[in-house]
């Protein structure tokens, strides 16, 4: 245990932003998954009150510092606590990292500085795990009713309300699929069949429509999304027919 704090990268507190009161922290980086390996780890987690918190969190960071799991460090100075608003923020080297785990308003969050940094709830899910959700993402209109789909049938469904919506028995789509991440992510590459033109920019301007309110995005991580999405695409080194969806393997590139 010790009272400096130059070299700390997980830091708790409660609440958020300039008025958050802090707890304490420690040397190394504790991921969400860390804190449940001990059972008092869960009860911090399970926390309901500010009052909980405190009780449970000192005992906490005393058997993680006793056990040699790392070194508790008091809370003597205040490093900074994001505020909740969600906001892009620059990512940063490891070295020069910091995480804080934030008890506000009776629930736990999580600010992760790997990758890009931005607030994730945390919640204690039955089988002691702790599942994160980016605080910042937000979801289409149709995401509620596409969510149960994977992606070769939700690329049908969007071809579906595309037909539906425009109305043009001259023009029909098929679509390739990349079920494997690619540096894109997931993707759906919709091909155009039989529009032109003007006719071309107007069919894709309503496809784009349709496949954003499928999705989600999030300002904190531009590469933060359910599917990457291309529409219309040219033809690639797989040929598909008008209606067929074609599901592409992942050693092979698309265009």
């Amino acid at each position: 245990m010790t009272t400096d704090t130059t070299h700390a990268h997980t830091v708790f507190a409660l609440g958020r932003g300039d008025q958050a009161e802090l707890l304490g922290a420690f040397a190394g980086y504790l991921t969400p998954n860390d804190l449940v390996r001990l059972p008092i780890g869960r009860q911090v987690l399970a926390s309901t009150t500010a009052t909980d918190v405190r009780d449970h969190f000192a005992r906490f960071a005393l058997a993680w510092d006793v056990a040699g799991l790392d070194t508790f460090i008091r809370a003597c100075a205040d490093p900074h606590i994001p505020d909740a608003a969600p906001c892009h923020a620059d990512q940063v080297a490891d070295t020069r990292r910091r995480d804080v785990y934030a008890f506000d308003d009776g629930q736990w969050y999580h600010w992760s500085t790997a990758g890009h940094p931005q607030w994730h709830h945390l919640t204690l899910a039955a089988n002691s795990t702790v599942i994160e959700h980016p605080v910042a993402r937000s979801y289409g209109t149709d995401y509620v009713h596409t969510r149960s789909l994977d992606l070769p049938h939700l690329a049908a469904w969007i071809m579906g309300a595309a037909t539906e919506r425009l109305a043009r028995s001259d023009v029909q789509l098929s679509a390739r699929v990349h079920t494997e991440p690619t540096e894109d992510g997931t993707t759906i590459h919709l091909i155009v069949h039989n529009a032109h033109g003007g006719d071309l920019d107007w069919v894709s301007t309503e496809l784009q429509s349709i496949a954003r309110a499928c999705n989600w995005t999030n300002p904190c991580d531009p590469g933060d999304r359910r599917f990457g999405w291309c529409a219309p695409c040219t033809d690639g080194p797989i040929a598909t027919l008008p209606g067929e969806i074609v599901i592409v393997p992942a050693d092979l590139p698309d265009e």
